[in-house]
């Protein structure tokens, strides 16, 4: 009994998993979801959100199909921005005029989060190419 050299385009571990879309569609909404429940338990972004980043990037970085690599690498700090530009929001921040506002809460939710965000970009890179590198 001979076994078959032919594989199908499902069975190559490079087309299993979340696509470039989906790591970009789920991955931010996994930050919203956890950063919400941060703010409405804590009444502000804390140690809950950056811990859902840590598994977010994580999750994504699994989760990516190995030729879609390059999106489990940068999604994290993306899904960081995107959550804080939108559930963030709700979080109180008093700095004047609209704009004022704006860039307070964006440059503040940036700076205090920083080892945050380049710790778990790191780890997901990590993963990610580790994974890339091994399987084809």
């Amino acid at each position: 009994m001979q076994i078959s050299a032919k594989r199908t385009a499902e069975m190559v571990p490079a087309n299993v998993g979340w696509t470039y879309p989906g790591v970009i569609i789920l991955t931010p909404f996994i930050m919203m979801v956890v950063m919400a429940l941060d703010i409405l338990i804590n009444g502000n972004i804390g140690l809950i959100s950056d811990l859902g980043m840590l598994v977010g990037g994580i999750t994504a970085a699994l989760s990516v199909r190995t030729s879609d690599y390059q999106s489990g690498i940068w999604i994290t700090p993306l899904a960081w921005v995107i959550s804080l530009l939108t559930v963030g929001q709700l979080a109180p921040m008093r700095g004047g005029s609209f704009i004022r506002e704006q860039i307070l809460h964006l440059s503040y939710g940036l700076a205090m989060h920083a080892w945050w965000i380049l710790g778990a970009t790191a780890v997901s890179a990590a993963i990610s190419i580790f994974r890339r590198g091994r399987q084809p």
